[in-house]
């Protein structure tokens, strides 16, 4: 754990550049014999057209399906027979990549890490078992409708052409064409370590990381096009914007009402989380909890969410509820938006709010894992090698009235997208 007077900064996070261009951070933490590594390269959704969406995501997919050295079962038998473990994802403007070892075995897995990046087989029986689990998965989330309700959601409040508004893992249509020629091209056309990031926290030296680093995938030296030019979204909403989806056979009715975001940096970053955390996170979900489970019994379970990258975000509503309540338990959640409008939070609520959020922190600061995490943000986003030290201050500095105006400003009882997804209607 690290403990609050050793909280990772910029005396104890070491950071370099390998020759590659790849910036590299490193915290040392010797409390267990574990190493992590988290990356971001740019990638994602945002080099991808509508017409391909879920290119990316099968691109990161193919990368842990064996590589020029050693098929797909061979790489496993070696990561599984030292008890370590990596692979990568795909976000809206990143191919993302993880993992854990020993100390002693972090040699190898860097080394196997950069094989993969560096030369992945793109193997055409790998890639038609993944094309088949993929289309799989599209095909059954149609049926859940917590899903399709924020699916639907993001759909309704970014423009069709954006990246923000349609699933990481793509559509039937445009999935069932997608070849492994294409994902092999998107890879050679998009995907390199120039502007990438990698977090390494554990049992390992910085030097000795960093060595080990440029040994591997310091090695790699192919160019990306992907320089992230995405647009910032406009948001879509005009007056109330509501769709319906029937999904048969379900007894429960799945809502999502909600609003754009902001980005990551934005000023107003830190009061919308106060904020959020009063509206319905807090407790068992804050205002929206106490008033539409608990008070009127109409959700089985309800909160709120913001999320932030780097071009916009998202803030909404959720609840499971009866198809016979989903009217009631609407109006009741758009009732606790207007009241975080028009009427300032107590300073019980927000002391609440604040201390739950500082609390947290050491929390998600007891494992490696945990660190690495918050670092790789920290870096990606350009937040400041003290964030995490300053974090408390910033979360306390906020405001009785930064929580009004910030509920003013972004959200809108009046003006808002709702999906309900569940049976019967429509």
């Amino acid at each position: 754990m690290a403990a609050m007077g050793h909280m990772p900064g910029p005396e104890n996070i070491v950071t370099a550049r390998l020759s590659n261009g790849l910036r590299v951070w490193v915290y040392e933490n010797f409390s267990s014999a574990s190493v992590v590594f988290d990356g971001y390269l740019p990638g994602g959704l945002a080099c991808e057209t509508r017409h391909e969406a879920g290119l990316a995501s099968l691109t990161a997919g193919m990368l842990r399906r064996g590589s020029e050295a050693r098929d797909f079962d061979a790489l496993n038998e070696l990561v599984e027979g030292v008890g370590a473990s990596f692979g990568f994802g795909c976000g809206r403007h990143v191919l993302s990549f993880s993992g854990r070892c020993l100390a002693e075995d972090a040699e190898m897995v860097f080394g196997l890490l950069a094989e993969s990046l560096m030369r992945p087989a793109f193997d055409k029986r790998q890639f038609e078992q993944l094309h088949a689990q993929t289309l799989t998965g599209i095909r059954e989330r149609r049926f859940n409708p917590r899903t399709m309700a924020y699916l639907t959601f993001r759909e309704r409040v970014f423009p069709a052409d954006h990246p923000y508004a349609r699933p990481i893992s793509g559509y039937e249509e445009t999935v069932a064409r997608l070849t492994v020629e294409d994902v092999q091209r998107y890879y050679e056309r998009f995907i390199g370590p120039s502007a990438g990031v990698v977090v390494v926290v554990g049992a390992i030296h910085a030097a000795e990381a960093l060595n080990l680093l440029e040994k591997t995938v310091g090695a790699w030296k192919a160019a990306s096009s992907c320089q992230d030019q995405v647009s910032r979204p406009e948001s879509q909403v005009e007056g109330q914007v509501e769709k319906r989806l029937v999904i048969p056979e379900k007894s429960q009715t799945s809502v999502v009402v909600g609003w754009p975001g902001i980005h990551r940096r934005h000023p107003d970053f830190m009061p919308v989380v106060v904020c959020n955390q009063i509206l319905g996170r807090f407790g068992m979900g804050g205002r929206l909890g106490a008033r539409v489970r608990e008070r009127e019994g109409l959700a089985y379970y309800v909160y709120s969410s913001f999320s932030a990258n780097r071009l916009g975000g998202t803030w909404y509503a959720a609840a499971g509820v009866n198809p016979q309540d989903a009217a009631r338990a609407v109006a009741g959640m758009l009732a606790e938006v207007a009241r975080m409008v028009t009427d300032p939070v107590s300073a019980e609520e927000l002391a609440d709010a604040q201390a739950k959020l500082t609390g947290s922190l050491p929390l998600g600061l007891e494992t490696n894992a945990g660190i690495a995490d918050d670092l790789l943000d920290m870096a990606w986003y350009d937040l400041g090698l003290d964030y995490l030290q300053t974090y408390s201050q910033r979360v306390n500095a906020v405001t009785r009235e930064d929580v009004l105006r910030v509920a003013r400003s972004y959200l809108d009882p009046e003006r808002y997208v709702l999906v309900e997804a569940g049976p019967g209607g429509g």
